[in-house]
C-alpha cells in the first residue's frame, strides 16, 4: 500500500490516543476489581486505597516507560489569569525523574531504581506562596499540595508523564483554576440529580457531567519579528503600530486557504494533540490576516480544559521548531479582530440525556425546557459572576468592540423558543415547543437543500443556543477554560437547586418552570447585541453593563456572590476574597508592564527615530510637512503618560480603577501620536517590525 504521507512521517490518526492513559488503556492493564473501584470512586468521591494506589502506580509506570517517559510531573493550574500569557503559562509543573532509592538495601548510600512510588503518583507538595494566592499563602505559611484529578487522565509528553492535579493550601483552600471547576462539577451533579428526581425524568441516572468543546483562536507570526517587538515579548500585544493599507477589508482571509508555513504548523499541532488523546477536528483561517482557529470534539469539561492548556503549550513548542510564534493575546493588533475562545458547554447524564437538546421524546423535550429555565435563573440572578469569568485586561479590548459579544451577559435560546417561554408564562404547556429542523433550499439542481438548525445563529450574543449546547462566546483566547466553566456550572447548579426546591415545596413542575421564566424573563434577548440600543434596553431590564475589568471584579466577592458560592460549595468566603485579589493584581500588573514597555519603546526607539528622520529635513521645511508637530506630540503625550502613571494609588481596587480610567486613555493618546509618526518616519529608520511585516511576511 502506498504511503500517502511523507517519508518517515506517521499517520496522525493511526497514532491517536497512544500517549494518553485513557479509559481503554486503564481497563486493559488493571484487574477488573481495581478498575471498577477506580471508576466508582469518580462517582462517589471515595479515596483510593493504598493497595489500589500501588496497582495504579505500577501499571501507569510500566505504560509510561513503554512510551519513553523518564520523568513525571504533577501538572497544575495556578490562578495566572489570561491577559496574553505565552502559551502554556496557564499550567505549571516540576519534573521528577522516575527513580527512587532502593529502601531494601542495607547500604548507607543506597542504590536507586526506576520506579513510580504510589504516593508520588497521587500527591505532591510545593511552595504555594510563589504562586498567585490572594493572601492565602505567605513565605512563613507556604505549604501547598497537588493531588491527582482522577477524572483527567495522565499522559506522556516530551518524555514526561504528566499527572493533572488540583492545587490546595495546607488548610485545603484552593489556589488554582482546576479545583473550583471540580467543585462546580460536583454542584451540577448534586443539584442536577436532585432536580431529575423532583421532575421524575431520567431517574436512572447516577451522575451528571458538564461537557466542553473549545474553539481556540490565535495569531501566527515569524519568531524573529516577535523577538524584535518588545511589546509582544513583554505584553503579548502590540502597544503601537499602524494598520497596513490592506488588513481585513473585503473578508479575504476568513476560510481562505491557509498559508503553507502555517498549514505545516497546524498539522503538526494536530498530530501531537491527537496522540495525546485530544480529538482535534477543525482548523481554518479566521477573519484577520495571520489569525487562525483550531477546535476539538467536545469531551468532559475537566479533561477538555486541561487539553486546552496543553494545546497552547504544544502550539508554541511546535511553532518554535518552524521559526514561528503563536500569539494567544485577545488583541495582539489594534484595528483588526482579536481572538476569543468560544466555550461550547452542555450538561448531561451518564445515561446520555442532554439538558440542552430538545430531544425526540416528551420527557427529553420537557427536560430541555427545564434545563434552559435553570440556566436563565442562574444567568439573571448571578449575571455578574458570569461576567467576572471573562474579566481581565486582555479581554477588555474585545468585549463590546463589534467583534465579540458585549460585556452585557444575556441568554439567546432562539426566537422560536423565546416565544415558547412567553407561552409558558401565559399558562401554556411545557411541551409546546416544536424543535423542528428546516431546510435551506438552494434552488439549484446539483445542490441539495441544506438542513438548518432549530434556531438561527446569533454571533452577537454572549450565550447563544447552538442545537445541543450553549456557546459562551465571551471567553478570552488566553484564558484557562476552567474558570469560566466553573462559573457557568455554578450558576446552572444554583438554578437547578432553586427549581428543585420549588417543586419539592409542592409546586407543579409546569408552574415552577413558569415562575422561573417569569421572574428571569429579562435575561432572554434575541436581538442584535451590537446595536446602540441594546445597552439602554439592558439597563431597563436590570442587566448590568460591567464593561471593564475593575467594574466587573468589584462584584465578585459581594454578599450575594459569596452566598451562592457557599451554597454550591465552590468557594468559601475567604477563597472568594482571595480570587478577587488575584484578579485585581493580575489586571494592575498587566497595565503596569504595558505602560513601562510603551515608555521604553518610545524613549529608546521611536524618539531617536523621529530625531534621525527630522535631521534629513534640515533646510527643507516645505518637505518636512507635519513631522515637527507630530514628533513633538509623541514626546508631549509620553510625558503626560509618565506623569499620570507616577500618581497611581496603591490600594488594589483604586489602582485598577485609576489605571483603567486615567492611564489607559492616555496610552491610547500616545499610541495615536506614535502611529501617525510611523506614517512619516523613513521606513529604513523605523525601529520595530511593522504590522505589514508581522501579519504578512510568513505568508510567502
Amino acid at each position: 500500500m502506498l504511503n500517502p504521507l511523507g517519508a518517515g512521517e506517521k499517520d496522525a490518526l493511526a497514532e491517536a490516543s497512544t500517549a494518553v492513559f485513557d479509559d481503554k488503556t486503564m481497563k486493559s492493564v488493571l484487574s477488573g476489581a481495581v478498575y471498577g473501584r477506580f471508576k466508582e470512586a469518580l462517582v462517589t468521591g471515595a479515596a483510593t486505597s493504598e493497595d489500589d494506589m500501588k496497582a495504579l502506580a505500577d501499571a501507569i509506570f510500566a505504560w509510561a516507560r513503554s512510551k519513553g517517559a523518564v520523568a513525571f510531573a504533577h501538572w497544575f493550574f495556578p490562578m495566572r489569569g489570561g491577559s496574553g500569557a505565552t502559551g502554556g503559562a496557564c499550567g505549571a509543573l516540576k519534573m521528577d525523574t522516575l527513580i527512587d532509592l532502593d529502601w531494601s538495601s542495607k547500604e548507607a548510600t543506597k542504590p536507586f531504581k526506576a520506579v513510580l512510588p504510589p504516593e508520588r503518583l497521587f500527591f505532591g507538595e510545593t511552595d504555594g506562596s510563589s504562586f498567585p494566592n490572594g493572601g492565602l499563602r505567605a513565605t512563613h505559611t507556604a505549604a501547598a499540595f497537588t493531588t491527582w484529578d482522577r477524572s483527567s487522565p495522565c499522559f506522556v509528553y516530551e518524555k514526561v508523564l504528566r499527572i493533572p492535579c488540583s492545587f490546595v493550601t495546607h488548610l485545603g483552600a484552593c489556589i488554582d483554576d482546576k479545583t473550583p471547576l471540580l467543585r462546580s462539577n460536583d454542584a451540577v451533579n448534586r443539584e442536577g440529580l436532585r432536580l431529575l428526581k423532583a421532575v421524575n425524568i431520567a431517574t436512572d441516572a447516577k451522575a451528571i457531567h458538564s461537557f466542553l468543546g473549545w474553539e481556540q483562536e490565535f495569531f501566527v507570526i515569524k519568531a524573529d519579528l516577535y523577538r524584535a517587538r518588545p511589546d509582544l515579548v513583554n505584553c503579548g500585544r502590540t502597544l503601537i503600530g499602524a494598520l497596513p493599507s490592506r488588513n481585513q477589508q473585503g473578508d479575504l482571509n476568513y476560510f481562505a486557504p491557509v498559508p503553507e508555513a502555517v498549514n505545516i504548523l497546524l498539522h503538526k499541532i494536530e498530530a501531537v494533540m491527537l496522540k495525546l488523546g485530544c480529538p482535534m477536528a477543525v482548523m481554518h483561517n479566521e477573519v484577520a490576516p495571520a489569525q487562525h482557529e483550531m477546535s476539538p470534539i467536545y469531551c468532559q469539561a475537566t479533561f477538555s480544559s486541561d487539553n486546552n492548556v496543553l494545546f497552547m503549550e504544544v502550539a508554541n513548542n511546535e511553532a518554535a521548531k518552524l521559526g514561528l510564534m503563536v500569539l494567544f493575546h485577545e488583541k495582539p493588533f489594534a484595528g483588526i479582530n482579536g481572538s476569543g475562545k468560544h466555550n461550547n458547554w452542555s450538561v448531561g447524564t451518564d445515561t446520555g440525556i442532554n439538558f440542552f437538546y430538545p430531544g425526540k421524546t416528551d420527557p427529553a423535550r420537557e427536560l430541555y425546557v427545564i434545563g434552559v429555565a435553570s440556566l436563565a435563573y442562574g444567568l439573571m440572578q448571578h449575571n455578574d459572576l458570569v461576567r467576572c469569568a471573562v474579566a481581565h485586561a486582555g479581554n477588555d479590548h474585545r468585549l463590546g468592540a463589534q467583534e465579540a459579544p458585549p460585556a452585557i451577559i444575556s441568554l439567546y435560546p432562539g426566537t422560536g423558543f423565546e416565544a415558547h417561554v412567553d407561552s409558558i408564562i401565559a399558562g401554556g404547556t411545557l411541551l409546546g415547543y416544536k424543535a423542528e429542523k428546516k431546510t435551506a433550499d438552494t434552488k439549484a439542481t446539483a445542490a441539495m437543500g441544506a438542513p438548518c438548525g432549530v434556531e438561527d445563529r446569533n454571533r452577537t450574543a454572549p450565550f447563544p443556543f447552538c442545537g445541543n449546547r450553549f456557546e459562551f462566546r465571551a471567553v478570552g483566547s488566553s484564558q484557562n477554560c476552567s474558570f469560566p466553566i466553573a462559573m457557568v456550572n455554578t450558576v446552572m447548579a444554583s438554578g437547578m437547586a432553586h427549581l428543585a426546591s420549588l417543586i419539592e415545596g409542592g409546586m407543579s413542575t409546569r408552574d415552577a418552570v413558569a415562575q422561573i421564566y417569569k421572574e428571569n424573563r429579562d435575561v432572554i434577548f434575541t436581538g442584535n447585541g451590537y446595536s446602540a440600543e441594546w445597552p439602554e434596553e439592558a439597563k431597563k431590564r436590570g442587566l448590568p453593563n460591567l464593561n471593564t475589568t475593575p467594574l466587573a471584579v468589584a462584584t465578585f466577592n459581594s454578599a450575594k456572590a459569596k452566598a451562592v458560592f457557599e451554597a454550591m460549595q465552590v468557594y468559601s468566603p475567604e477563597e472568594c476574597d482571595a480570587r478577587q485579589e488575584v484578579m485585581l493584581e493580575s489586571y494592575n500588573t498587566t497595565l503596569d508592564v504595558e505602560v513601562n514597555t510603551l515608555v521604553r519603546m518610545i524613549e529608546t526607539g521611536i524618539l531617536p527615530a523621529c530625531a534621525a528622520d527630522m535631521g534629513k529635513y534640515v533646510g527643507l521645511k516645505a518637505l518636512a510637512g507635519e513631522r515637527d508637530a507630530t514628533y513633538t506630540a509623541v514626546k508631549k503625550e509620553t510625558d503626560k503618560l509618565k506623569d499620570l502613571f507616577s500618581k497611581k494609588p496603591h490600594e488594589l481596587a483604586a489602582e485598577a480603577t485609576y489605571l483603567c480610567e486615567k492611564v489607559k486613555p492616555q496610552m491610547a493618546a500616545v499610541r495615536a501620536a506614535v502611529d501617525k509618526a510611523e506614517g512619516l518616519i523613513d521606513k529604513d529608520i523605523y525601529p520595530y517590525p511593522t504590522y505589514e511585516q508581522l501579519i504578512y511576511s510568513h505568508h510567502s
